[in-house]
Parts: C-alpha cells; sequence; structure tokens
C-alpha cells in the first residue's frame, strides 16, 4: 500500500494524463513538485518511467471507472487532493445523420458522464483539502459545430455543470472550466476528421496549451479560454450568433449513411392528408399541452411517454401512443421502429425530461446520471434515429426544450443544468447543419411553468399561480413552428432574466443561489431534524 510520502507535497489528479494536453499538465505540476497521479487508459508499461509509480489505468467510458479511482487512492494513501483536472476527452466528427449510438454513448461517457461522476466521488478528498476542480472544456461550447454537434453538447453541458456546482461549493471547493481551442493532438485523426480539413501545423503545441491552463488554474476565474483568438472566438459565438452560424455554415459535410425505406416514403402524408406531430414527454406538462394544442388543430399527433397519457376523448382520435422508457437504449430503438411505422414527422418536439434537486454532493450519482441519460442521452439518440432513418418529413421542424438555467445557473440541480446547457448547444449545431436541406430546428427556454413537474422540484410552491400555465408555453411552440423562429423565450419576464443573465451572470446566480440553493439546503435541514 503506498502512502502519501510528504504530507505538504500537494496532490493533483489528472485524468487523460498520458497523452496531448493531460500529459503536457503531468509534466508542469511533477515539475513544481506536486504528486501527480494519472488517470488513463493506455497499459502501465506503456507509460513513460517517472509517471508510473502513481499511474492508474482506467477506462472512464466504463460505470465504474469513479468507483476504481476513488478505490486506488483509498488504497495508495490520499487522504486528501488538492487539485482535480479533467482533461480526458474524446470527439467525433462526421454529419450527425451519421452518428451511431455507440458514438453517441462514448462521447457523454467520457466527456461528461466520467468528469460527473468522477467529481462525486472524490469530493470528500477536495473539501478535506479545499481543493480546486479543473473541467477542460472546448470553445465548441460556444460555437455552432454541426460536424461536431454532439461533442460540442458534451463541452457545453461540462460548463453548465461546473457553474452551478461553482456556486454550490463556494468556500469549500473551488469549481472552474477552461477552454482550449484546437492543439496539436491526435485528436482529431481519431475523430475521424479528413487529413485535408485540418492543418494541425497551425495549432499550439500541447504544452503551450498546458501552461495557459495552469495560468487560468491559478487566477481561478470561473470561466477561462486559452489564447486570444480562441477568446475572440468564443466572444463571436455567445454575442455575434448570425456571424458564427454563417461561417459554421459553409463547414458542414453531407451525411453519407442515410437509410431510405422505399416501402415507407419520407414525407408520406397520414390517409386523411393531416399533418403529423411528434411529442416526446407528452403524457404530462409542456409535452401534453403541445398534444392537446395540436390534435385541436386538426394534426395527427404521436406521444412517446413511459406512463400512458390521460387524453381528453375529443382528441383521442388524433393521437397514437407509444409507450418507451427513454432513459433505456431499448425504449429509443423501440420509439423509432414504431415511428417508422407513422407517417413521416412534420414537427417533433422533444419535450421529455426529468430533474434531481438538491446538493451535489450529497445527491445519488446514479440518480443524477439517469437526468442525463433522459434530458440529453436521449434526444441526442432519437435525433440521430430519426435523420438516420429519414423519418422526417421535408421542411420538418425539430423543436427542443431546454430551459431558463441556460442563462441563469442551477445550483441546486448542477447535472439538470449541464443537460440543458448541452440540448441548446446540440440544437444549435443541428440548426445549422439541418438548414440546407430546408428543415428547421428551435430552442425552447421555458421559465417557472404550471406543471407537475415543477410541483415537484420546487423548494417553494406558494406562488405557484404566477406559473406560466403549460398552454402558453405550448402556444408560444407552435407560434415559433409556423414561423420558422431559432429561439422561444415564453413570457416577458423570462426574456428580461435571460438577458439580465446574458450580460451579468453573477447577478442572476447568486439570486439562484438564494432562491432555490438555500431554500433546498434549508429544507433538507428540516427533514434531517425532523421538523415539518
Amino acid at each position: 500500500m503506498h502512502q502519501n510520502r510528504n504530507t505538504s507535497q500537494p496532490v493533483v489528479l489528472i485524468t487523460g494524463a498520458t497523452d496531448g494536453i493531460g500529459r503536457a499538465l503531468a509534466h508542469i505540476y511533477r515539475a513544481r513538485g506536486a504528486r501527480v497521479i494519472g488517470i488513463g487508459r493506455r497499459p502501465a508499461e506503456e507509460v513513460s518511467s517517472d509517471q508510473r509509480s502513481d499511474y492508474c489505468r482506467v477506462d472512464l467510458a466504463q460505470p465504474f471507472a469513479s468507483t476504481l479511482v476513488a478505490d486506488v487512492l483509498r488504497q495508495r494513501g490520499v487522504a486528501r487532493l488538492d487539485r482535480l483536472i479533467h482533461c480526458a476527452g474524446i470527439g467525433s466528427y462526421g454529419a450527425v445523420d451519421d452518428q451511431t449510438p455507440e458514438a453517441i454513448d462514448a462521447l457523454l461517457d467520457v466527456n461528461l458522464r466520467a468528469p460527473i461522476a468522477l467529481t462525486h466521488a472524490l469530493l470528500p478528498l477536495l473539501i478535506a483539502a479545499h481543493g480546486h476542480v479543473t473541467f477542460i472544456g472546448s470553445i465548441a461550447a460556444a460555437l455552432p459545430a454541426p460536424n461536431y454537434a454532439v461533442y460540442g453538447a458534451t463541452k457545453a453541458a461540462l460548463e453548465g455543470f461546473a457553474r452551478s456546482l461553482r456556486e454550490e461549493l463556494r468556500g469549500r471547493v473551488g469549481v472552474q472550466i477552461v477552454h482550449p481551442g484546437a492543439t496539436r493532438t491526435g485528436m482529431h485523426a481519431k475523430s475521424g476528421v479528413p487529413p485535408d480539413r485540418v492543418n494541425e501545423r497551425r495549432f499550439p503545441s500541447p504544452m503551450w496549451t498546458a501552461e495557459r491552463i495552469v495560468r487560468a488554474i491559478e487566477r481561478n476565474a470561473a470561466v477561462a479560454t486559452t489564447g486570444s483568438v480562441n477568446r475572440l472566438l468564443r466572444c463571436v459565438g455567445r454575442h455575434v450568433g448570425g456571424i458564427a452560424d454563417a461561417v459554421a455554415a459553409r463547414q458542414v459535410v453531407a451525411p453519407q449513411h442515410t437509410i431510405v425505406d422505399t416501402t415507407h416514403p419520407p414525407g408520406m402524408l397520414s390517409t386523411d392528408g393531416r399533418r403529423h406531430c411528434v411529442v416526446t414527454g407528452g403524457a404530462n406538462g409542456i409535452g401534453r399541452a403541445v398534444v392537446e394544442r395540436y390534435a385541436r388543430d386538426g394534426w395527427l399527433v404521436t406521444i412517446i411517454d413511459r406512463e400512458a397519457p390521460q387524453i381528453n376523448r375529443a382528441i383521442q382520435d388524433a393521437t397514437t401512443f407509444i409507450q418507451a422508457d427513454l432513459a433505456h437504449s431499448e425504449g429509443i430503438a423501440r420509439a423509432l421502429r414504431h415511428l417508422a411505422a407513422l407517417p413521416a414527422a412534420d414537427v417533433v418536439v422533444q419535450s421529455a425530461g426529468i430533474n434531481a434537486v438538491g446538493a451535489f454532493a450529497a445527491s445519488a450519482i446514479d440518480e443524477q446520471l439517469t437526468v442525463i441519460d433522459i434530458n440529453l442521452r436521449a434526444p441526442l439518440h432519437l435525433t440521430a434515429g430519426l435523420l438516420h432513418l429519414a423519418l422526417l418529413a421535408p421542411r420538418a421542424t425539430l423543436v427542443f426544450i431546454a430551459s431558463l438555467s441556460v442563462y441563469t445557473g442551477y445550483p441546486g440541480a448542477a447535472v439538470y443544468a449541464a443537460s440543458k446547457d448541452g440540448l441548446s448547444s446540440y440544437a444549435r449545431s443541428l440548426r445549422v447543419a439541418l438548414a440546407q436541406r430546408h428543415m428547421n430546428v428551435i430552442t425552447v427556454y421555458p421559465g417557472p411553468t404550471r406543471t407537475a413537474h415543477a410541483r415537484r422540484y420546487s423548494p417553494d410552491n406558494r406562488r405557484e399561480s404566477r406559473r406560466m400555465a403549460p398552454e402558453r408555453v405550448a402556444a408560444c411552440i407552435a407560434t415559433a413552428v409556423e414561423r420558422r423562429c431559432a429561439r422561444v423565450i415564453p413570457g416577458i419576464t423570462n426574456q428580461a432574466v435571460a438577458l439580465i443573465g446574458s450580460v451579468a451572470p453573477t447577478l442572476t446566480m447568486y439570486a439562484m443561489r438564494k432562491t432555490i440553493f438555500e431554500r433546498l439546503e434549508a429544507l433538507s435541514g428540516d427533514v434531517k431534524a425532523g421538523r415539518p
């Protein structure tokens, strides 16, 4: 069993430490006298001799990875952790249609689920040292990335998680995210980028990027970007979206593997000529309001949900129900099989979503990761399947229900915030990717809504009547579909909050902490003390 060799020696754990930026970071911290524990997938014999004593071979894509790392640290006598740097990451290049379920899962597992789970497992060690967590993001988080749509979504989700977690752990553990730009590593080739599409000689070296990441860590900025050019790109992506979208549109690659079922032509109408709307999570809340709106307007509506909806008799003849649990691959595959037997979808509203509220440090990690599965993984899989199988009508519209938390943060539901930031990023990239095919993508950012979902997760329902009715959100969605909008924030108040969150994020985060997180903490204290 290893023991801490020097109790005053800082302990730094770096994932992805055997290649690229992670390896350069490990070299820098070793040179500074830190004990560096490297995590990687390579066999120990392939790791340089100076890394082997504190090297841990772990495949972070595996569900047990975080538990394994925590066990290894315990066996090696590590009782405190000064720095945790999440550098491991993978990419994937290509058309959104060509993203396989396996590729989507790999990106989510390594780039998002692993950092969340590992942070959760190691928080006691970080708290003991008043330590610091750094997530390595990417400038793709702020840009439309039509050829890297899932990758960009994972990095945007990581940023959403980091900023909400930072507020939760304030005063105990520092949290930040650093966004490097393209770096001269093997990641581009592994992602499938054609050699003629990228000139790696123009990119900085891993050591150059690592040095700037270390400087950002020392400044402890909540969000940092390496390099002046990358900072400019991030600024343009966040604040001058039209320019970024136009540039990205010129880079879109065509799909190569779309399946067209000649027995069920894309765009086929129902027997009575009605248009077709598909709604996930259509049994309750906003989803149900959308179902009722489109059914009353004379559309054929298909509901995908794990529980049977209570449908008004007046619209029963217009609705079809597909029972499927979108938290699991079998449920998504089941939904796609049933959709293949129905008319092509003119509108798809991805409304299914769950939450898990409370302090992340005290939460059950399996429950938190299920939020990622339903809120982000399922829409990515379902969208890729709809495109790959050609189940969308010409000029179809895809609608993604994100959250106002994209603008405000959500301490007390950091993983939920991550899922919605990731979904928003994916929708933006998808909009650019599908524009040439005359399809539209809309992202909806509802605020507090009068639903059972909001009632279940809110720490204070005394002012429930002030929340927006789901029928009003559904009306905004229907109008946006007809106008082929790109973004919808229902309600003037929500629009004002989003604007403040864009220009003064510290203010909205402070408000969210006071109105959400601190109330959740107080309720948790009451429960533990047995108070009603």
